[in-house]
């Protein structure tokens, strides 16, 4: 009994510091988590999120993108996804001027629900979507962080949950002056 306990109990800790999984399987080719710092984003293109206030509604080819940029990998049904949302928009808000935040909606089961999220949380950067998961994410939320150049400075499953810890990451792996 005490064995059984005790394997339950680690399936559950590995499922709660996973976040919200993903069934996408890596495939080294597209997938935006295997590239080391240094790497560049992968050769994907990705269409507005319909509906959503992006700006100009174009499509975004990531191969190409630079920054300084925070890349958020999320979805509407991805609950700490949902809770760090604002924070990103928050960011934005006060530093978009310097650093450009880009959202890519992985994944997601519901338009609607990525649209509503999106506007209850006060996202008015741009948001594309990637409905069959080209990008091949294991698990969400997923931030990348991409420098001048187009290589990618950080990237990690991490769950933001204060603007002071988005800065300060910025700060440490894109060196931008918040």
């Amino acid at each position: 009994m005490r064995l059984r306990l005790v394997a339950l109990a680690t399936v559950v800790l590995a499922l709660l510091l996973a976040g919200c999984s993903s069934d996408g399987t890596a495939d080294a080719g597209r997938d935006l988590t295997a590239p080391s710092a240094g790497g560049r984003l992968p050769d994907v293109r990705l269409d507005a999120l319909p509906g959503a206030d992006d700006g100009d509604g174009r499509a975004l080819d990531l191969g190409s993108f630079r920054g300084p940029a925070v890349v958020n990998l999320w979805a509407s049904w991805c609950g700490p996804c949902q809770d760090e949302l604002p924070i990103y928009a928050e960011f934005d808000q006060r530093h978009g001027d310097r650093v450009d935040v880009v959202g890519i909606d992985y994944e997601e089961t519901s338009e609607d629900a990525a649209r509503r999220l999106a506007d209850r949380s006060g996202v008015t950067y741009p948001l594309y979507a990637d409905p069959d998961g080209a990008l091949r994410a294991v698990a969400l939320p997923q931030l990348v962080m991409v420098d001048e150049s187009g290589e990618i400075a950080f990237q990690q499953y991490v769950e933001i949950t204060s603007l002071r810890q988005l800065e300060d990451l910025v700060r440490e792996h894109l060196g931008v002056r918040l």
